[in-house]
């Protein structure tokens, strides 16, 4: 285009000097058309002719030659506009491919931190690979994982931190953020399960602002920042809160942050929602509903297991078992529901009772098992009768005294071939043994008779009262 222009304005400037000549050459013209028709004019008339015919020429060429030069001008001006408005589109065009690579780039970074945390297999996997995404993938300066506990929100992951110190750093991981409206945009981002953005130029509004004196920790002050909560299906408020910041690189936070966010905050929380659906389908299939202590199918596999651990490393365990004492009479007298409120409260003993090693179980009806490992069979006896004396003295909210007799073996591991089926068979024959006695007695394997407390008497008491 701007060839042909050139081209068509060389053209134009020499147009007015060929129109120039042939007005010159006009009277040439006119003595020749004499010549030939034999007319004749008078001088003067033929002086004026000859003006009127160069001059009107001329004009008439000047003119033609104004409204080329105006069009030329006007297709210039065009031109240029059209050549300035294709310079800024090929800019933008720039712009606009530049900021899709980066697009591409950070969504190809989400898809694989999100397939990253979705194949998290514990809670905190998931928090640990979500701060680091946001960090890495998204480019947030500073990232903080907030989990909802008993005494509020907790600082889990952390990136980006610059403390001044040590004890700001303890102070981090010791406070808790009410997840409430006194906790600030936090605790309402928390409990109303809302994302939340400020920039710089926002007016916070003062329910929002931070109180004080989770405002004074450097980490969590900021002008510029994101929330947004992590939400598991069927729980109330939020499992856990992330917020970001780029107040290092002192710029603000954009939606297109917000969003970014979001979709990996979205992944983490599918991924904890399949590990909770996990864990409880874990717990219904290893735990008895009613007692909340192991069912029998879960207790033999733990006993097998420590069985086989005891033979390998040569130490002894043992299994009480326990019945309750007619408790075909609860469940007749005051309904099977009052028999169930027995259950439960007997299961809740055995859990609080025990040490975190050992292992209550289930094993059928009213009959209950306690596994001891690293217990020899006096020690379990022992523990056994604190047992009974427990279960005794326990209202469990039906009009008697609920009672159990208690049977008791171990393994000794100089006796290698002995079975978990043999353990148990001891401790049953025991158990029933006690109930010969008389029930309410802790009466042991590998002894003839009931076991004997500190006073010398038998662990035994008398029947339920009624």
């Amino acid at each position: 285009m701007l060839n042909r222009w050139l081209k068509e304005k060389k053209t134009f400037y020499v147009f007015p000097f060929w129109g120039l000549l042939l007005a010159l050459g006009a009277p040439l013209g006119w003595f020749i058309v004499e010549a030939l028709t034999g007319l004749t004019v008078s001088p003067i008339y033929r002086v004026v002719l000859y003006l009127y015919i160069t001059l009107g020429t001329a004009l008439a060429f000047v003119v033609f030659a104004g409204i080329m030069v105006a069009r030329m001008e006007k297709e210039k001006r065009l031109f240029n506009h059209i050549a300035s408005s294709e310079a800024e589109l090929a800019r933008r065009e720039e712009i606009s491919r530049h900021e899709l690579k980066l697009t591409k780039e950070k969504m190809i970074k989400i898809s694989q931190f999100g397939a990253l945390i979705g194949k998290s297999t514990k809670e905190e996997e998931v928090y640990y690979k979500l701060a680091h995404a946001a960090h890495v993938a998204l480019g947030f300066d500073r990232v903080n994982v907030l989990k909802k506990g008993e005494k509020g929100l907790t600082v889990v992951e952390a990136r980006g931190i610059k403390a001044k110190d040590e004890e700001e750093v303890k102070r981090l991981e010791e406070m808790a953020i009410p997840c409430s409206e006194e906790g600030g945009a936090i605790g309402i981002a928390c409990k109303e399960k809302r994302s939340f953005i400020f920039t710089s130029g926002d007016y916070i509004p003062p329910k929002y602002r931070l109180p004080s004196p989770y405002n004074e920790m450097e980490a969590l002050r900021s002008k510029s920042f994101l929330l947004v909560p992590l939400r598991v299906e069927g729980e109330r408020h939020a499992r856990a809160v992330v917020g970001a910041d780029r107040k290092l690189s002192k710029a603000d936070v954009t939606h297109d942050d917000l969003l970014s966010l979001e979709i990996l905050a979205d992944i983490a929380s599918t991924a904890l929602t399949r590990l909770t659906l996990e864990k409880r389908l874990e717990t219904l299939a290893t735990i008895d509903g009613l007692t909340g202590i192991f069912n029998r199918r879960t207790w033999m596999e733990l006993a097998e297991n420590e069985l086989n651990r005891a033979k390998r490393y040569d130490y002894p365990f043992s299994i009480v078992m326990l019945d309750i004492d007619d408790f075909k009479l609860v469940n007749d007298t005051w309904g099977h529901q009052a028999g169930d409120m027995v259950l439960k409260s007997i299961g809740s003993i055995l859990r609080k009772s025990c040490r975190k090693v050992d292992a209550p179980g289930r094993y059928g009806g009213e009959e209950f098992v306690l596994l001891l490992p690293h217990t020899n069979g006096e020690a379990a006896r022992k523990a056994a009768e604190r047992l009974r004396k427990t279960l005794e003295a326990t209202d469990m909210g039906v009009p008697i005294t609920v009672t159990a007799t208690f049977g008791v073996s171990w393994f000794n591991p100089e006796d290698p071939d002995t079975t978990i089926d043999q353990v148990l068979l001891r401790a049953d024959k025991a158990l029933y043994r006690g109930k010969d006695l008389g029930k309410n007695i802790v009466m042991i394997s590998w002894e003839e008779g009931g076991a004997k407390d500190e006073t010398g008497e038998l662990s035994r008491r008398g029947s339920p009262t009624y």
